[in-house]
């Protein structure tokens, strides 16, 4: 198993049904625009349409073919009366007095429109920065594994399937307490130990790593019952489709490329990780593709970043690096002097000091 990123995390059941989530072009007139850019206006509202009705939360709006705003609640009406017995009348127009918001609605939509049905879109703008803000940004460098990328079906039923292979019976749940205890140990001191940079001694420790798991399983293990385990388990991790990026990740990624912004991977990750990039069909939008086995360091030690922003020729400043785990990601890219943003899709993160996104999608938002 390779040592991505950190200690892996549980199976995520959420990935299919985020596979249906939709990006729906919704063209919204001035002032209202601005207010719901600024986060002023909440609630934007629709007669029912089909299109208009299929919509649900966590799908995402692009207003204007531009601005990438997230549904949080979507409320259907059978009329404009209802929608506002129920509806907070300045989440819907904030500039209109309470009293004269249904005569400004019916002199958008007719009584034939108003007799589709109601349909009330509470939104989340991301926050956007002052200033400089994110328009300084020449590149953006994304962590690989549950940042751009999961594991279908998850890292522990790979592992699961590779035990049973090899005789080895255990659940998944005694291989996840494995991997943590055997992955925590690994970096445990990451943010100040070197190692060579060599594909033979990324081999030897994926073997230690390796090692390491089984007999925390408490299986006495010789090299070659581990070798038998890491040929099945590479074979399994190497199967089309056993890597899979998330549903937005390729469209942000084009969207971002047709910005001007060039692209990388900065990731802890084996000596494979570029194959595994193509594996995933995510080759050609990356200038660069690195991984802790090319650095010789693991996030988060500054070395992996900054020999990435040497190899780009850039400087710290003009970087935002976005991955998903705030002890690896955050503390790594701010030890070299890299904005980061925190790529939280389980919104499980709390009250943390950086930008927190749940999507790709609201990271093309925020910049």
């Amino acid at each position: 198993m390779n040592a991505d990123d950190r200690v892996p995390r549980s199976p995520r059941p959420q990935s299919p049904a985020r596979a249906g989530k939709r990006t729906k072009t919704l063209w919204v007139r001035e002032p209202y625009l601005s207010q719901i850019l600024s986060g002023r206006k909440t609630v934007e509202v629709r007669v029912g349409y089909d299109n208009i009705r299929r919509l649900q939360p966590g799908d995402r709006l692009k207003l204007n073919d531009e601005h990438i705003v997230t549904i949080r609640r979507v409320a259907h009406y059978a009329d404009f009366d209802e929608l506002a017995a129920h509806e907070d009348p300045t989440a819907i127009a904030p500039d209109i007095p309470p009293d004269e918001l249904l005569d400004a609605i019916r002199q958008i939509y007719p009584p034939d429109k108003e007799a589709l049905g109601v349909v009330a879109l509470e939104v989340f703008s991301p926050p956007r920065t002052s200033g400089a803000g994110m328009e300084r940004y020449e590149a953006i460098l994304f962590d690989m594994g549950h940042t751009l990328v999961y594991f279908e079906p998850s890292e522990f039923v790979v592992v699961q399937q590779a035990l049973r292979s090899v005789g080895v019976q255990r659940t998944p749940e005694e291989i996840q307490t494995a991997i943590q205890a055997v992955w925590g140990q690994y970096y445990h001191n990451a943010a100040t130990v070197t190692f060579p940079a060599t594909p033979e001694y990324d081999h030897q420790t994926q073997l230690v790593l390796t090692r390491g798991l089984l007999e925390h399983l408490g299986q006495v293990s010789d090299a070659e019952f581990v070798q038998a385990y890491t040929n099945v388990i590479d074979s399994l991790f190497s199967q089309p489709g056993a890597i899979r990026p998330f549903p937005e990740a390729i469209d942000v990624l084009i969207t971002l490329q047709e910005r001007g912004y060039r692209l990388g991977i900065v990731s802890n990750w084996s000596w494979n990780l570029r194959n595994r990039v193509t594996q995933a069909g995510l080759d050609g939008f990356f200038e660069l593709v690195w991984a802790s086995a090319y650095a010789g360091c693991n996030k988060p030690h500054p070395g992996i970043f900054q020999q990435a922003l040497a190899r780009m020729d850039l400087p710290a400043g003009r970087a935002l690096y976005v991955g998903d785990s705030y002890r690896h990601d955050v503390v790594g890219a701010r030890n070299a002097g890299v904005a980061v943003v925190l790529l939280d899709r389980d919104g499980k993160s709390g009250d943390v000091d950086c930008p927190v996104i749940q999507d790709l999608w609201e990271l093309v938002g925020m910049l």
